[in-house]
C-alpha cells in the first residue's frame, strides 16, 4: 500500500512542478510582447488671433495660405529667420518664423540657445550675436529690395503669437528662390527647426533637407559669413 501511495505523491509533485512552469512562461510571454502603439494626437489647425475656426480665408494646416505681395515691416525684434510682415493689405501684420533653418540671434536675450548656436558653428558667442545682426541686415536690405512671397498654414509657434512660414524671394525676374536657402548659402543659418513639405514644389521635405545640408556644407568650406570663424 505504501508504494501506490508514494507514486500518487510523486505524480501530484510532478504535477505541480508541471502547471509552475507553465504559469512561469505564460507570464514570461505576456511580458515579452511589446505593448500595442499609440495613436498620434491629432493637431488642431491654428488661426491668427482676431479670426475664428470658421474663417473661410484659413485654409486647414494641411494647406497652405499663399501671399505674393508680402511686405516686410521693419522692427529692432527682427531677426533672419523671424520677421514681422504685413501679407496683404486686407491683412493684419504677423511674425513669421522660416521652417527648416536656425539663424544666429541678435542678442542674449535667449543665452542658452546662443549657447548652442555657438557650438554648432564652432565660435564664441560673442561672434554668434555678431553674424546674427548682419544676417538680419542682410535680409532687412534682401525683402526690401526684391518682391517675396510669403507661404503659410498658419501652424503657431507653440505658446508664442508666431507663425511658421516659406518665403520665396524673386532675386531675379523669374527666377525665386526660397530665404532658407539663401541664409544657409550665406553662412547665416544652420538646417535646424521645424520642417514642412513644399506647397508646389515636387522635392519630399528629406530631398529638400539635404539640398540645404549641401548648401551648408559648401558654405562652411567656403568660410561664409559666421563660417569664416569657426574653429570647426
Amino acid at each position: 500500500m505504501s508504494m501506490p501511495f508514494r507514486d500518487t505523491l510523486l505524480n501530484l509533485a510532478i504535477t505541480c512542478v508541471l502547471v509552475l512552469i507553465i504559469v512561469l512562461v505564460a507570464v514570461l510571454l505576456k511580458e515579452s510582447r511589446p505593448a500595442p502603439l499609440q495613436a498620434l494626437p491629432v493637431a488642431v489647425a491654428q488661426v491668427p488671433a482676431g479670426q475664428t475656426a470658421s474663417d473661410a480665408s484659413r485654409a486647414p494646416l494641411q494647406q497652405f495660405k499663399i501671399f505674393p505681395k508680402a511686405k516686410l515691416i521693419e522692427s529692432r525684434a527682427n531677426e533672419a529667420d523671424t520677421l514681422r510682415i504685413k501679407v496683404s493689405d486686407t491683412e493684419d501684420e504677423h511674425i513669421f518664423v522660416l521652417y527648416f533653418v536656425d539663424a544666429p540671434d541678435i542678442s542674449l536675450t535667449h543665452p542658452q540657445r546662443v549657447q548652442e548656436q555657438a557650438r554648432y558653428f564652432g565660435v564664441n558667442s560673442q561672434r554668434v550675436i555678431e553674424e546674427g545682426q548682419r544676417a538680419a541686415h542682410y535680409v532687412t536690405q534682401l525683402l526690401k529690395q526684391q518682391p517675396f512671397t510669403v507661404m503659410t498654414r498658419w501652424e503657431e509657434v507653440t505658446g508664442l503669437s508666431r507663425y511658421y512660414a516659406l518665403i520665396l524671394v524673386e532675386i531675379s525676374p523669374g527666377k525665386q528662390v526660397y530665404l532658407a536657402d539663401l541664409l544657409v548659402q550665406q553662412g547665416y543659418a544652420r538646417v535646424a527647426g521645424v520642417t514642412s513639405s513644399l506647397p508646389a514644389d515636387s522635392r519630399s521635405i528629406n530631398d529638400y533637407a539635404l539640398e540645404l545640408q549641401e548648401l551648408k556644407r559648401r558654405a562652411q568650406q567656403s568660410k561664409a559669413g559666421i563660417w569664416a570663424a569657426s574653429k570647426l
